[in-house]
């Protein structure tokens, strides 16, 4: 039989088994992670501004699932005190994904008065950037999954809310290995756009750069302004862009429900004229409002209104009141979300209940109560 051997004289398949033997026994000697139990410390780092040092407060190991609301919940307290406006449910979807670094060097900075947090880790980084913020990608293995849902829905509800708010999301690599997301929504950018040119609206080619000009000449006559206006047929789309002259539409146009026929709409909120009907009835030309910034948030709250109705569970007044409240304040008990609304506890907990049955709310530690994925988009439709 031949014999192989090596340079040094030592039979191959004697090398080959003893290299076998050392793999084995390393990958034995490697503990698998306890997700249990956190042993890490957290650090939150405030900054009043770049010049100066910023105030660090420890987040000491506790059970995992005690840690991350501890976490998330020191985090949103010192932003929002510091003037930031991002929401808890933003907040807390970010920390949850520090357990993918096994909370390996978890720091969080807290910049810009509170609308900027960056999340820094050691871990093993986030290889694929774009694809982490898209839903199904994920790499949560079971042990995570007692504690986040592991389904690849977190960082792509951060993305949509803050697209959907004007603010921004980033993943970098961290200096040598981990991962760093950035969080930012700065105060007023959601509502910071010029009015509305009601002219531009209804003639889009011939509109004019001021918004505070008539709508049309002051000599003109009614007769004159019903002809400019294009004769719109029944079921037919109003010939002013969507949106109020809204460049980026927030949703897709073919994702928006069906509008009835032009004339026959829903009365807004705030009674826009009607031009089907004769401007001149009250005798005066008509101006854009100074409030067009305002009226155009409620036209975007409405069509987000009209594209969850589907999903909309029926909710009592009270159950649509309690909602928002988890988008701001977080995680509550029935005592906290009775001391926030007045509401007598019994009532509370039977309203709770129902929104818990609903798959709105869910129950985290010490019996507090979060948003679901449904209940987020539900309370951001109310």
């Amino acid at each position: 039989m031949l014999n192989i051997e090596s340079e040094n004289g030592t039979p191959l398949d004697n090398q080959i088994e003893k290299a076998d033997h050392q793999d084995e026994t390393a990958d034995e000697n490697v503990e698998p992670f306890d997700y249990t139990h956190v042993h890490a410390v957290a650090r939150i780092a405030l900054y009043d501004d770049l010049r100066s040092a910023p105030r660090v407060t420890e987040i000491h190991p506790a059970p995992t699932a005690e840690f991350i609301e501890s976490l998330a919940s020191k985090i949103y307290e010192q932003a929002k005190n510091a003037g930031g406006t991002i929401p808890y449910t933003v907040i807390r979807e970010v920390s949850e994904n520090f357990i993918h670094a096994r909370f390996a060097e978890a720091t969080v900075s807290i910049l810009d008065e509170g609308n900027t947090i960056r999340f820094t880790d050691q871990g093993p980084g986030i290889p694929y950037k774009d694809q982490a913020q898209i839903p199904g990608f994920t790499s949560a293995v079971e042990p995570m999954k007692h504690y986040i849902r592991g389904v690849g829905s977190g960082l792509p509800i951060v993305k949509e809310y803050l697209d959907f708010s004007h603010g921004t999301i980033t993943i970098e690599d961290n200096l040598g290995t981990g991962a760093v997301v950035t969080i930012s929504l700065r105060a007023g950018e959601a509502t910071d756009m010029p009015p509305v040119d009601q002219s531009s609206a209804l003639h889009p080619a011939s509109a004019q750069p001021s918004a505070m000009e008539p709508a049309y000449p002051m000599h003109e006559a009614p007769q004159q302004l019903q002809q400019q206006i294009p004769p719109q047929q029944p079921m037919q789309q109003p010939a002013y862009p969507a949106q109020y002259g809204y460049a980026n539409p927030p949703y897709p146009q073919e994702a928006a429900p069906a509008r009835p026929p032009y004339g026959y709409e829903p009365e807004p909120q705030y009674a826009p004229p009607r031009y089907a009907q004769n401007p001149y009835a009250a005798g005066a030309p008509y101006y854009p409002q100074h409030g067009a910034p305002a009226h155009r948030a409620q036209g975007m709250g409405m069509q987000a209104q009209h594209a969850m109705a589907p999903l909309i569970p029926p909710l009592s007044q009270r159950e649509r009141d309690f909602l928002p409240i988890f988008l701001s304040e977080g995680a509550l008990g029935v005592t906290d979300l009775s001391r926030l609304t007045g509401v007598p506890q019994s009532s509370t907990y039977v309203a709770l209940s129902k929104l818990e049955e609903a798959g709105l709310i869910e129950k985290t530690v010490g019996q507090k109560r979060i948003l679901t994925d449904l209940g987020y988009h539900v309370a951001n439709s109310l």
